[in-house]
């Protein structure tokens, strides 16, 4: 019987040392802490559009509404994959209903409005006029590229 005393008191007395209270510290302070340590829970995040970042969502200009990129866009991959193991930031190009326009969501930058410009080959690029700095079109294979000043930048990602 003395064992489960002596047990029942060293539990006791484990459980009030541990214990983080602080008979010094008011309960201002508490709730100052408290409300410091509070955090926004995810999806309780709103841009000035209204999208949830923390969910995925970014405002996409062409479509009007929140998107997720990586659901709703065509994934363009570095035309030049890093060898040294660091990570790969895909970029993803986005096309109103209509397809005269394209945003491009770039790792670096976000959305570029791009507007469609038919070709004196035929077919069509997306750029903006009088600037060549962006331009995003199709390959002779078929694929998406989106490149700066003439250099691909992103390549699509071909389903495997």
């Amino acid at each position: 019987m003395k064992k489960y005393v002596y047990l029942f008191c060293a539990s006791v007395f484990l459980v009030c040392a541990c214990s983080e209270s602080n008979p010094s510290t008011s309960s201002s302070e508490n709730a100052a802490t408290a409300a410091k340590n509070d955090t926004t829970p995810v999806g309780g995040d709103r841009d000035e559009h209204g999208c949830i970042p923390s969910a995925g969502y970014v405002w996409s200009a062409v479509q009007g509404k929140c998107i997720r990129t990586f659901e709703s866009g065509v994934k363009l991959l570095p035309a030049e994959m890093p060898t040294d193991g660091s990570a790969v930031f895909a970029a993803y190009a986005i096309f109103s209903e209509d397809s005269l326009r394209a945003e491009l969501f770039l790792p670096e930058r976000g959305g570029i409005v791009l507007d469609r410009r038919t070709l004196p080959s035929g077919g069509y690029a997306w750029n903006i006029e009088d600037d060549d700095t962006y331009n995003l079109r199709r390959d002779v294979s078929g694929e998406w590229i989106a490149e700066k000043r003439g250099n691909v930048l992103y390549r699509q990602a071909m389903e495997k």
